[in-house]
């Protein structure tokens, strides 16, 4: 097989999206290789050539790079077993049909479409399982060579020996399957291509794989596979199939779940480190407590022993728990630019918006630190600190720094709009910000205590109103910190309006 080295791989059919569980599945080799400090390979698994597309390929490729799992060989990474795209590797599989057909381990099944079917019908009526019969075995070798010639249409066949196949699943322990139970199956289809068990196998085999690690869905493939490893000469690799994922009601992951293409999660605002973090729990776990991990620490803790054996069920609610965390550590310049983009691609940002005294500072006075836009939206995030838990919430509890038209609760403003006084009080409020110098959020901190004072009511009376003329809704972060940072002009002129509506 190797030469003792770990060698792993991925292998995609580029059919669709990458989802969910094709990156668990590509997760726990990543972290495995890199653990073990062996080698991550990238295949492309493109032998079902009608619905495999380019576009297919490069999705799954963007996701992968996007969630950091980075490959040791396959496509852009050249190695010594490529080509790593089937499609490319068609002398390689008709070598080994060759040689299986040379030594009878395989031969010709000139059977029709229609007798196939019929075959299948009859077990079916006799309610029996449902086996290729092995006819053409039986073929005179003289009469292969003449439908050979004539170039009737065939395939080639597996001949599966009698007896039992054995393996052995790290994860599940030892298997053991009566051949009675399965049958001679394609290898090359009538149309020249390998089929998945046997291009697989060759593949594996040929590239060096010590470990096949996927999903449990491919159980019933590991017998055939193993049969080819065993004829062609090869060892067998160790096997671990990775449980079931489920959704929330315990039936098979799919779209009505929620979304389960990977870049639909970076659509979203998900961190690579989150998801990557929740992925290597849905089958996999320490300790059976610990939930939150760094990319670092799920290398050095991982281990084939830990995976289960059960289905894990998909739960929301603590993949935006853990994305929440892996948010809230990022690095701040990591975090404005992740916003700063989202907030940018919604249109959140118009460039006519930006609050005095940040892009350009007012002369005469000491020159705000903060110059630019991003560094504001720096200062924003910071003060709204735990409040914004994912980039997918920016653009909603953001708005207000940056559009007029953002969303507003009614049942904030009938709770502190709706008293007769209040008006006056955001009338007078306006007037006193307009004149607070320097406008930093000590100076109208103690310019609204001093204006509570002055009207002989608790600053809490002005501050909710305030707020919710501000941003629309009761609760929002320090408010002094949000007039500082929505600006003079900016905080006066809402103060003003809302003043000027409740009057009317």
């Amino acid at each position: 097989m190797s030469d003792g080295g770990i060698r792993v791989r991925f292998a995609p059919s580029p059919t669709g999206h990458l989802h969910i569980g094709g990156a668990r599945t590509a997760l726990f080799n990543w972290l495995y290789a890199r653990k073990t400090g062996g080698s991550m390979v990238l295949r492309i698994e493109d032998t079902d050539a009608e619905r495999s597309t380019e576009e297919s390929r490069r999705d799954i490729l963007e996701a992968m790079e996007w969630l950091g799992l980075d490959w040791d060989e396959g496509p852009g990474k050249d190695g010594p077993y490529g080509p790593y795209i089937q499609s490319a590797r068609t002398v390689v599989y008709n070598t080994a049909v060759d040689k299986l057909l040379e030594e009878k381990r395989a031969y010709h099944c000139f059977c029709t479409p229609e007798e196939i079917d019929e075959l299948r019908r009859e077990a079916l009526e006799q309610k029996k399982p449902v086996r290729y019969d092995g006819r053409c075995r039986r073929l005179p070798g003289d009469e292969v060579a003449a439908r050979l010639a004539d170039g009737i249409p065939h395939v080639v066949r597996f001949l599966l020996p009698e007896g039992v196949t054995r393996f052995r699943d790290v994860a599940r322990g030892e298997f053991e399957i009566d051949n009675g139970e399965l049958d001679d199956f394609v290898i090359r289809k009538s149309d020249g291509r390998p089929t998945y068990n046997f291009a697989a196998a060759v593949d594996d085999a040929g590239m060096q794989i010590s470990h096949v690690i996927r999903g449990d869905d491919h159980l019933s493939n590991t017998p055939r596979q193993v049969q080819v490893y065993r004829a062609l000469g090869h060892r067998v690799p160790k096997f671990v199939h990775l449980p079931m994922i489920l959704g929330s009601d315990r039936s098979r992951l799919s779209k009505r779940h929620g979304a389960t293409a990977v870049l639909e999660y970076r659509r979203m605002g998900y961190t690579p480190d989150g998801l990557v973090n929740y992925l290597a729990l849905l089958g996999w776990s320490l300790d059976g407590k610990t939930e939150i991990f760094t990319r670092r620490a799920l290398v050095d803790k991982f281990s084939l022993k830990r995976v289960s054996k059960n289905p894990a069920a998909f739960d929301q609610e603590k993949l935006d728990y853990i994305n929440a965390e892996h948010f809230r550590r990022l690095e701040p310049l990591e975090k404005v630019t992740l916003i700063y983009d989202r907030l940018s691609a919604e249109g959140i940002l118009p460039p006519d918006f930006a609050a005095e005294g940040w892009d350009n500072p007012a002369g005469g006075g000491v020159a705000d630190p903060f110059r630019s836009e991003a560094a504001r939206l720096g200062v924003i995030i910071n003060v709204m600190g735990n409040r914004l838990r994912s980039v997918s919430e920016a653009p909603k509890r953001l708005a207000y720094f940056y559009k007029d038209d953002y969303q507003k609760s009614d049942e904030a403003l009938k709770k502190h709009l709706a008293a007769d006084d209040v008006s006056d009080r955001l009338t007078a409020l306006a007037d006193v910000l307009d004149a607070v110098e320097p406008f930093d959020r000590t100076g109208i901190e103690s310019a609204v205590r001093n204006l509570s004072d002055t009207l002989k009511i608790k600053t809490g009376e002005l501050i909710h109103p305030c707020r919710v003329a501000l941003t629309g809704d009761e609760v929002s972060p320090d408010i002094f910190a949000v007039v500082h940072l929505l600006g003079r002009r900016k905080s006066v002129e809402r103060l003003r309006a809302t003043a000027s509506k409740i009057s009317g």
